[in-house]
């Protein structure tokens, strides 16, 4: 059997009416860039995060530089950021001109935590570095320690911009929705995201009406009025096409989530007891968003090559860790042992909400044979 590890098809069916009927209307008031589609989008988003305020960019990348800029970071300032994760937050720091710090992550979570960040602090101070802010990452949809962070970082003078681009839906320890945890929220419209466009496309969350009016006016070239320009910003604004796409789907995103939580319970009964690392739930009120279902094999390479002649894709996340990829070799970061072990032994197996049961019982009956045969 073939079992595709994100079958983005499947999804499209239930809303693709719709999505095209709602990009008709667009294409009728002819308004493609900003206007009405996207301030409705923007509007619905920030209700969902708890916040007054939501500004549609072009990617979740975009949505984390032009946070970090709003709040006046640039060169000279560092920021912390987990060394297991996507490229996009160490990125988004390094654009603006800033240092980004590495810290590691706690084994189980995969998350950063007080522990981790505080050793990175440490480790920057010590190097003379001016600390601005910590980006933590809700990794694969479960929310970073917020209380806890929140107090070391208000401790420390620094502002928290929180990487939510894969945990829309998630709910922190406290019960807060995802992208609430600091003075912005940055998240993802990637198309496998769990609310995801036909294209690309982001937002920033904040409940701080001035430091949304400064991301509105990074995302449009730093205008302040027809062709007056207070600052330099960028050419980021996210277009009415994909906020009508996004609009669709927001009606199923529920439903999607239920799947999801569903999915993610099957495969940890299913996998119970093999010599393998599974994610778990968080305690209520916490809420995995489980854009991802990544376990953790010490024999990673060889289940991963088992599962492709059975016919199941699976998927390395992440195989480098930042502070090792060439891009950033140059910071000479010390070990993180518990990022570099994660980027040995992680494994994204076949998660989606269309994702029959017949199909993950092959996932699981595949991984249950590798561990069986070999």
């Amino acid at each position: 059997m073939k079992v595709q590890l994100n079958d983005l098809a499947s999804q499209q069916v239930a809303v693709s009416r719709a999505a095209l009927e709602a990009i008709a209307r667009v294409g009728q008031g002819a308004r493609f860039i900003l206007g009405e589609t996207v301030e409705q989008l923007e509007r619905w988003l920030a209700e969902a995060c708890g916040a007054s305020e939501a500004v549609g960019v072009a990617s979740g990348t975009d949505a984390l530089e032009l946070s970090l800029r709003a709040l006046g970071i640039g060169a000279g300032d560092a920021v912390v950021t987990p060394a297991f994760s996507f490229i996009a937050a160490a990125e988004a720091i390094a654009q603006t001109g800033a240092r980004p710090v590495f810290c590691d992550v706690e084994p189980h979570t995969l998350n950063a935590s007080a522990g981790t960040v505080t050793e990175a602090i440490a480790r920057a101070r010590r190097s003379g570095l001016r600390l601005r802010a910590i980006v933590p990452v809700d990794l694969f949809g479960l929310c970073a320690p917020r209380r806890e962070l929140a107090a070391l970082a208000a401790s420390e003078s620094l502002a928290v911009v929180e990487d939510a681009a894969q945990a829309l839906g998630g709910r922190d320890e406290m019960g807060r929705p995802a992208g609430a945890a600091g003075i912005t929220g940055c998240f993802s419209f990637f198309p496998t995201k769990n609310l995801g466009a036909w294209g690309d496309g982001g937002a920033v969350v904040t409940s701080d009406p001035e430091l949304a009016a400064r991301v509105r006016r990074l995302r449009a070239h730093g205008a302040t009025g027809p062709y007056i320009h207070g600052e330099l910003g960028r050419n980021s604004r996210l277009d009415a096409l994909q906020a009508a796409v996004l609009l669709a789907k927001t009606s199923h995103l529920s439903a999607w989530q239920a799947a999801r939580q569903e999915l993610a319970a099957r495969y940890a009964e299913g996998l119970a007891g093999l010599p393998l690392e599974v994610p778990s739930a968080p305690t209520p009120p916490a809420l995995h968003a489980w854009h991802a279902f990544v376990v953790r094999c010490e024999r990673r390479d060889p289940l991963a090559a088992s599962l492709r002649e059975r016919g199941v894709e699976s998927r390395v996340y992440y195989p480098v860790p930042l502070h090792r990829q060439p891009c950033f070799a140059a910071l000479g970061e010390p070990a993180l042992p518990n990022s570099e072990r994660a980027c040995r032994t992680a494994l994204a197996l076949p998660f989606y909400p269309g994702l029959s049961d017949e199909a993950q019982t092959w996932v699981i009956d595949s991984v249950r044979r590798f561990f069986a045969t070999s």
